[in-house]
This record gives structure tokens, C-alpha cells and sequence, in this order.
């Protein structure tokens, strides 16, 4: 039997895509992306008999929430396309209520006739352990960017706070603590990049 290249991505630990040169989705590791589904599933459940088809054809960065890390994670993307980057690899928090997970991003040139044809994207989890439930990570994620929205790190997961204020004069808090400064309940939150973790980002290589 003939190992196609969907039954490599199949293979790989979580969630496994290949990109092509406008990052669009073209191929998914079905096995993951399953459970994916299973674990997160939309709250339409005519959307879930959808989901594949709906994200095929359709670039990676629009499932990337906060426009400044959309953005970026094109640079560092198209870097890997063009050849000026071996591998983006980016270490990560992705929480759930009650679950602290860290994972790992990696992108990686395919190559074809010596060229760089696509990218092979790859989300894995490194570890996990349950804690007592921290509800911003239940809150939906805004589509754009809101200085009035809290915002939370896309790489540490830190809140910037307190809400509204300048940039320059909010600090960067665990998600804990802004229960304990008093942060209120909230509707929807951003994504952006504390200090530090934009810093480690522009270095990356």
C-alpha cells in the first residue's frame, strides 16, 4: 500500500495541515482533527457536520483571533515560504476552563522540484493538568481587535491590566489574579502579545 501524503499527516501527533503559498488550508491529519471536534464542538451541531469542509480553502491566519497576532504569525509563515526561516517553532498556552495546556507550533517548508511548495503546520500538546476553573478561557474570542476587550497574551496567556487602560500602563497578569484584582465577568476577550513573548516571537529563528 502506497504512503500518500494524507496518510502521513494522519500519522502525526495533533493537529497536522499542509498550507499553500497563501496559507491556505489544503489538507488536515483526519484522525486529530476529529477528536479536535469532539473536544471542542461547535455549538451549532449542524456546523460540526460541516467543519472539515468549512476550513479547507480558507487561510490558517483566519482562525487566529487578535489582528496584531494574525499579523505576525503571517511574517513569521511567509519567512518559512520564502526562505529566509528553516522552521518557525513557537512553545505556547492553550487552556481550557479547567485544563492548563502547553503546546508547541511548528511550520516547516515542503519542498517540491527544489522548491518550497507548501508548508506543513503542526499543533501539538506538550502537557496538561487540571486545576480548579479559570472562565476566561470559556469566554468567546472577538474577531477584532477592542482596547475595551481584555485582552490575553496569544503565546503566555497573561491579561493585560486592568482593561482599557494604555498600553503603556497595564501590566501583564496570570489569569488568576484578575479575579483577584477584582476583574469582573466579560462577554468576549482579544488576543495580542505581551512584551516579553513579541520580544521572543522577533527573535525566533
Amino acid at each position: 500500500m502506497p504512503v500518500t501524503q494524507q496518510r502521513l499527516l494522519d500519522a502525526m501527533d495533533g493537529i497536522a495541515m499542509i498550507l499553500d503559498r497563501e496559507l491556505r488550508i489544503v489538507q488536515i491529519g483526519e484522525p486529530n482533527w476529529q477528536k479536535f471536534l469532539d473536544d471542542n464542538p461547535p455549538p451549532d451541531p449542524a456546523a460540526r457536520a460541516r467543519a472539515k469542509q468549512s476550513v479547507l480553502g480558507r487561510p490558517v491566519t483566519e482562525f487566529i483571533a487578535g489582528e496584531a497576532v494574525r499579523a505576525t504569525f503571517a511574517e513569521l509563515f511567509n519567512s518559512v515560504l520564502g526562505g529566509t526561516r528553516a522552521v518557525v517553532r513557537i512553545d505556547y498556552r492553550c487552556d481550557a476552563p479547567t485544563q492548563r495546556r502547553d503546546m508547541r507550533l511548528s511550520v516547516r517548508p515542503v519542498t517540491a522540484d527544489g522548491e518550497v511548495r507548501h508548508l506543513l503546520y503542526q499543533s501539538v500538546l506538550l502537557w496538561a493538568q487540571q486545576r480548579p476553573a479559570i472562565p476566561l478561557f470559556g469566554v468567546p474570542v472577538a474577531d477584532q481587535d477592542d482596547d475595551d476587550i481584555l485582552t490575553l497574551c496569544a503565546i503566555c496567556a497573561r491579561v493585560a491590566w486592568p482593561i482599557g487602560a494604555p498600553r503603556g500602563a497595564q501590566e501583564w497578569i496570570e489569569p488568576a489574579d484578575y479575579y483577584q484584582r477584582g476583574g469582573s465577568e466579560i462577554a468576549l476577550i482579544s488576543h495580542g502579545f505581551c512584551e516579553d513573548c513579541f520580544a521572543r516571537l522577533k527573535e525566533e529563528d
